[in-house]
């Protein structure tokens, strides 16, 4: 029993160190610090190809939930590990080879990516594996909710993602404005999918690990979007005045 409230200690403990890991981030790229990736790239002596960075980098995520499903000891549980595995099985071994070749990842970025989906993926393996059996999972119509917001942020996020990957035609270089879809009216489509998805995430588990990553999720990549959006118009003159950057009509 000693080792069994120690471990559950512990993941209270990480799930507080992201969402205040995710606090400071999203100060951090709202006073002008930028995830120095993608367009943003900086020379670094020592850069991973884009597809395997990508690859490497999301394993742990998809990995060590498995790890935990399979000895999962509630049905609650393993729905809500299955969404993440899911997810996790896309941006493990699908998105990365869909992706063309780009300036690749400096190797610090990398590492901090495989250091946080290490985290993270231990985070909602072991919790939800081990210790979640919420009593009213199945008649809780946040359950439901959670699950319909996952599913639809999960469209939105690969639909973006294949719009952008269409916008060079072979042989292309440079970027170009995103049409259709939520770009139609926010430059970060594929970051609002994502936002909505763990949201989703979030409610339909309504456990801390997962509120955790949800935050962390919306922290990181909302003032991302937020950034993208101010290149977006400092780069292309007849960009959309109208569009916003990560909340439709609002933000």
């Amino acid at each position: 029993m000693a080792f069994t409230v120690s471990e559950l200690i512990v993941i209270n403990w990480l799930s507080w160190l992201m969402i205040i890991s995710g606090v400071f981030v999203m100060v951090s790229l709202l006073l002008g610090m930028r995830a120095v990736y993608g367009r943003y790239t900086i020379q670094s002596s020592f850069t991973i190809p884009t597809r395997y960075a990508w690859f490497i980098q999301e394993l742990p995520s998809f990995v060590i939930p498995v790890y935990y499903i399979v000895g999962c000891r509630s049905v609650a549980g393993f729905i809500v590990l299955a969404a993440f595995i899911i997810h996790y099985f896309n941006r493990t071994f699908i998105y990365p080879f869909q992706l063309k070749s780009g300036n690749g990842s400096p190797w610090f970025i990398c590492l901090s990516a495989i250091a946080f989906c290490t985290w993270n993926g231990y985070l909602q393996g072991s919790y939800h594996g081990q210790y979640y059996d919420p009593s009213s999972f199945f008649s809780n119509c946040l359950t439901f909710i959670g699950m319909s917001m996952f599913a639809m942020g999960m469209f939105i996020n690969i639909h973006s993602d294949s719009i952008l990957r269409s916008l060079r035609k072979p042989g292309e270089t440079g970027y170009k404005i995103p049409r259709g879809g939520l770009f139609e009216y926010v430059s970060g489509a594929n970051f609002v999918g994502e936002i909505v998805e763990w949201a989703g995430f979030a409610i339909m588990s309504g456990s801390l690990p997962a509120m955790a990553f949800a935050i962390f999720t919306a922290c990181n990549i909302g003032p991302r979007a937020i950034q993208h959006h101010q290149w977006y118009l400092s780069k292309f003159p007849d960009y959309p005045r109208d569009r916003k950057a990560v909340i439709p009509f609002v933000l």
